[in-house]
């Protein structure tokens, strides 16, 4: 059920409209993050569209919730006007831009304009049972029952498995397969073409992409290494042929990536030519900045179509994983679950050590002790472990920025939205680390040569895919496919990735928060000089 009200178009208006959000909210059992955003969203808003606005005009907020997706919606009957559309540059350098950075940043907001009225909606999710203690019990549960099925009566374990567990499990992951593609292509363009921002932050743009892309070599080469000493032994590597195979397969791979025929990919499901594809036509978008509405309309709202398809069908992961345990261990094959103990390990391991030469770019760069910067900035890393939520890190990570580290307001409100949509490199030795293990319980064996195009496909899917719910199994979906293995050990995988989300929000958001110090203190730098030299040319 849509519920509507009408408010003056004014800034006194902002009280009542966000009490009203609020107590909506409230009914729908959203958490106070997502509360505090949609207010943001509607005081944002409401600001934008009132500088252009005749006295006592007024605006429409609706609301209604469809399964477990929420529609917040603001129309306004006039001239168009778009409140996410950044304008190219501003009077005042620092003017607070804070809520239409974040939530074009997360890429959760959509703006149209049809038969003069303009359309803002906001796509909230209904909270929801912590996904870590849900997987944690249907784990449990499926080691438990699958061991009672082995003492009690084996016989009847193996027929369960071979006529009910593996056809569930085996149907589930072939839909989710299916969905790669689209799911794959939408939300890699909308999150390119969503960034109109980037225009207005010229001058901490290249710093920012500097840092992240340095973050991600980083990454990349340290699961590089691991896979080298860990899934790839002599025989697996003798087999890939000498160095020369390998550079003539890397050159392969990179000179593949662009399609010969634009239909071929979508049809052959490759996905580093989808990826190609996607980026390209999210840069031209971008470039071409809303000439072609009707285009970016369709693709905004496929991307939310295929997204909530996606999360409906995420949010019986639980139940997948229950199945895929219990028909692992009443197939003879639980030992898997024990050999996941040293994966995490090494996954956590290999985070350590990028967290290790990040703050020794903090003593570097900044010199500031490393303990120093962890004292300062403990609050929002801390929230960032406990809760594995980027989002929820926002207000205390502003706070902190902002007093103790010192760092501006339009460098902050800049990064840490894109913070949010770019800085996922820790996901890189997740997904490489993970799926090798995983192919290794299934008896496959790899060569560099084949984890290489991986790695790259790791490096671009931490970039282009956005942080939304469900995107784990989606991953690693599209990493199975490239190198072969089976989808039914999926559920192991994405089991491992519930609980490394906790670590990884953590990395993510060191790599914001340390990306937002460099830009900083490049910027000063600057500053110093252009003052050096009027210093010099006044004398």
């Amino acid at each position: 059920m849509e519920v509507k009200k009408f408010f003056t178009l004014s800034l006194e208006s902002i009280d009542g409209a966000n009490e009203f959000v609020r107590e909506l909210l409230l009914k729908y059992n959203c958490s106070k993050m997502d509360s505090v955003r949609a207010q943001l969203f509607v005081e944002e808003t409401i600001v934008h569209w009132q500088k252009g606005a005749q006295e006592n005009e007024t605006f429409e907020i609706s609301m209604g919730k469809r399964f477990k997706t929420i529609t917040l919606s603001l129309n306004y009957w006039g001239d168009q006007s778009n409140p996410l559309a950044l304008p190219e540059e501003v009077d005042d350098p620092e003017f607070n831009l804070i809520g239409q950075n974040i939530l074009i940043g997360l890429s959760s907001v959509t703006y149209s304009y049809e038969n003069g009225r303009n359309n803002v909606s906001y796509t909230l999710k209904v909270k929801s049972t912590n996904p870590a203690l849900t997987t944690a019990i249907a784990l449990i549960a499926g080691i438990v029952c699958g061991l009672a099925l082995l003492y009690f009566s084996p016989s009847t374990g193996l027929w369960i498995a071979a006529t009910i567990l593996t056809p569930l499990s085996g149907t589930f992951f072939g839909f989710l397969n299916a969905m790669v593609v689209p799911v794959l292509f939408l939300s890699a363009i909308g999150s390119i073409f969503n960034m109109d921002n980037v225009a207005q932050m010229k001058r901490i743009f290249r710093s920012l992409l500097s840092w992240s892309l340095g973050i991600i070599l980083l990454a990349s080469a340290i699961s590089l290494l691991a896979a080298q000493l860990f899934f790839i032994n002599e025989g697996s590597a003798s087999s890939g042929g000498n160095s020369g195979d390998l550079w003539g397969q890397i050159g392969t791979m990179v000179f593949g990536i662009i399609p010969t025929n634009i239909l071929q990919p979508f049809l052959d499901g490759n996905t580093l030519q989808i990826m190609f594809l996607a980026i390209v036509g999210g840069v031209v978008m971008l470039t071409l900045k809303g000439r072609f509405p009707f285009i970016t309309k369709i693709i905004t709202e496929g991307n939310l179509i295929f997204t909530t398809i996606l999360d409906a069908v995420c949010t019986m992961m639980p139940w997948v994983v229950f199945i895929s345990i219990l028909n692992m261990m009443v197939s003879g094959n639980g030992g898997a679950l024990l050999g996941a103990i040293g994966l995490i390990a090494m996954i956590i391991v290999s985070f350590f050590a990028i967290v290790v030469i990040m703050l020794i770019s903090v003593a570097l760069v900044e010199k500031m002790n490393p303990i120093t910067y962890l004292k300062s900035a403990g609050s929002f890393l801390l929230i960032a472990l406990s809760t594995a939520s980027s989002s929820a890190t926002f207000a205390s990570h502003t706070l902190t920025a902002s007093i103790k580290q010192g760092i501006r307001d339009y460098v902050i409100n800049f990064s840490i939205p894109v913070g949010v949509l770019f800085n996922k490199q820790f996901s890189i030795p997740l997904l490489l680390l993970t799926s090798l293990f995983v192919g290794r319980f299934y008896g496959i064996a790899f060569t560099m040569g084949e984890i290489v195009p991986v790695v790259v496909l790791c490096m671009i899917l931490s970039v282009a895919v956005p942080p939304s719910p469900g995107m784990g199994p989606f991953l690693f979906t599209i990493v199975f496919n490239l190198l072969g293995i089976p989808l039914e050990g999926l559920a192991l995988a994405v089991t491992i990735d519930i609980f490394m989300d906790y670590p990884m929000t953590f990395g993510h958001v060191m790599t914001t928060n340390i990306g937002m110090l460099h830009t900083e203190h490049m910027l000063r730098v600057k500053e110093n000089k252009v003052d050096l030299k009027k210093s010099l040319s006044s004398r």
